[in-house]
């Protein structure tokens, strides 16, 4: 009997960690009561369609609240804007009214919004990373298959926006900004270690050292990241809230973000690229061949290369 007690107890334990783990750390599939029928909005014990008994397969389980035509979460990734309107009441994962405008761009951009010139598949696709290999401007040998759950844990975990903790067996930390009173979806910052999550992936491009514009590695010349951009003077990010760069349009989603946290403006990945896909388009040397391909437009958060005015200031 006290075995069976102990027992109870524990599991009663465990059962309240867990719920407490995934509120604490921006999960949002968690915290469910003991007799719970949330589970079976996505999962079914016998009758699965999809993998790791998913109703179905695991994009349209996300896309049915985070998709353009979902309802259940304010995040529309496909068209890359935040919808208060879906749910301004305060939900698991909707941070409640007023926090963030309606229509705002979220920080990854859009999957499939209309004009979308690159983007990472998302559908089950696989696909060699560029630069999965010791030389950029090579897709790696071995294809993955990319869905919602490659980059994301749906049940949460201690990373930023639940990232996984493993991408393409690398590790990956990244520190939360976005879990204070704000909770701001449109917030132009970034958690500490966010190039790590690109890296997992695209390493031959992670490249740190001082000097690295200037030092030839693999064959061939690349731009510095994790690096502290040296105009800090304005303490502010570069982009649509930076008077130095009039014609940028914050209301566009065209902001080009610096700010780590811990680590003041710190140029990262994503200063320059949108994570999940981009409307910006390239024309004339943008678009040559020998630059970047036709019509490829590599994720970058400007048209043609506007990201190295966003910094340079040439104009």
């Amino acid at each position: 009997m006290r075995k069976i007690l102990f027992a109870l107890a524990l599991a009663t334990i465990l059962l309240v960690a867990t719920a407490s783990l995934a509120l604490a750390n921006g999960g949002p599939h968690g915290g469910f009561t003991a007799t719970t029928d949330a589970c079976a909005g996505c999962h079914r014990a016998h009758t699965a369609t999809g993998p790791r008994l998913l109703t179905v397969d695991p994009n349209t389980v996300c896309l049915s609240c985070h998709g353009a035509a979902g309802s259940g979460a304010n995040t529309n990734v496909e068209d890359g804007i935040y919808l208060s309107t879906r749910d301004d009441a305060g939900g698991d994962y909707n941070h409640g009214a007023g926090n963030t405008p309606d229509n705002s761009a979220l920080l990854a951009g859009p999957f499939a919004a209309a004009g979308t010139t690159s983007a990472h598949t998302y559908d089950g696709t696989s696909v060699g990373a560029w630069g999965d290999a010791a030389n950029r401007g090579v897709q790696g040998a071995t294809a993955m298959v990319m869905n919602c759950a490659s980059c994301h844990d749906p049940h949460g975990n201690a990373n930023y926006r639940i990232l996984n903790t493993t991408i393409n067996a690398v590790a990956v930390a990244v520190a939360q900004v976005d879990e204070g009173a704000a909770k701001d979806y449109d917030t132009e910052q970034w958690g500490t270690g966010q190039s790590a999550v690109c890296a997992a992936c695209h390493g031959a491009y992670h490249r740190t050292a001082a000097g690295q514009g200037s030092t030839p590695d693999a064959g061939t010349y690349t731009h510095r990241v994790d690096m502290t951009w040296n105009d800090v003077s304005a303490g502010v990010t570069v982009g649509g809230n930076n008077p130095e760069t009039v014609g940028y349009s914050a209301a566009a989603g065209d902001e080009v973000p610096l700010a780590e946290t811990g680590v003041n403006d710190t140029v990262v990945c994503q200063t320059c690229h949108f994570p999940h896909g981009t409307t910006a388009t390239m024309s004339a040397l943008a678009d040559d061949p020998i630059i970047g391909g036709t019509n490829d437009s590599a994720l970058l958060r400007l048209d043609n290369r506007g990201v190295c005015q966003a910094c340079h200031q040439k104009q």
